[in-house]
């Protein structure tokens, strides 16, 4: 409970909104899910990748993949059960909170999956990419990862998570993407121009772009997105 306080800046407020009825809440129905596969990325035309038989298009993803013989495609969310919780609150406030509340049942998610992919990528780096973070590799491309996802079972049947006829992801604090070792950094920050993003972690490397991902479109589709891409599922 302190960590969530101190994050969201509530000192004295904390106890005005209820923050530990709250958290008790959530964790009584809180149902964090992930679910993942391992996949042989095959290169296709330079700029589109194929994971069994769905094309993923990105020349940025394509030239990260290139020194890769397996990636894991993967989906992590906060659960229908907490969206479903958080939905009820009418109060700006507690929403405001509740729904803080679901951005750290996801990143517990994420970090577990992290944590389960460590022993299948071991290489220097370990890198996740996420649809709907850079313009090369937009919103859209959700519906391939998702159909490869489904090829190995019924993603939706294990996480929870359904896609909208727009590519956006139900529940909302959910994140998709593609992760496997590298031998060298990446993040989406590296190639994101955008100033005053408060998700950047890394400075804009303009040398970079040009010289490894000539041709891909540069930029960031979204201002939250850097790092790590779930917001685009909002």
């Amino acid at each position: 409970m302190g960590s969530i306080s101190s994050r969201l800046h509530l000192g004295e407020l904390g106890s005005a909104i209820r923050l530990e009825e709250l958290l008790d809440q959530a964790s009584g129905v809180a149902r964090p899910r992930t679910a993942w596969a391992i996949f042989e990325p095959v290169a296709s035309n330079g700029d589109a990748v194929d994971f069994a038989g769905e094309l993923l298009t990105s020349r940025i993803l394509s030239v990260n993949l290139a020194e890769s013989d397996s990636a894991a495609l993967f989906v992590a969310t906060c659960g229908r059960e907490l969206e479903h919780w958080c939905d009820r609150f009418t109060d700006p406030l507690e929403r405001w909170v509740a729904d803080e509340i679901c951005e750290e049942a996801l990143k517990s998610a994420n970090t577990a999956l992290e944590t389960a992919l460590e022993e299948v990528f071991k290489g220097e780096y370990r890198v996740s990419m996420n649809p709907g973070s850079l313009e090369d590799w937009p919103l859209t491309e959700q519906g391939p990862l998702f159909r490869a996802l489904d090829k190995t079972g019924d993603i939706t049947a294990a996480t929870g998570v359904e896609l909208t006829d727009s590519f956006l992801m139900r529940p909302r604090k959910s994140i998709s993407g593609v992760r496997f070792s590298s031998s060298r950094p990446f993040t989406n920050c590296m190639l994101c121009p955008r100033e005053n993003c408060k998700g950047r972690r890394m400075r804009f490397d303009p040398a970079r772009f040009e010289h490894m991902y000539a041709g891909a479109k540069q930029g960031s589709l979204y201002a939250d997105t850097c790092g790590c891409g779930h917001e685009a599922a909002r």
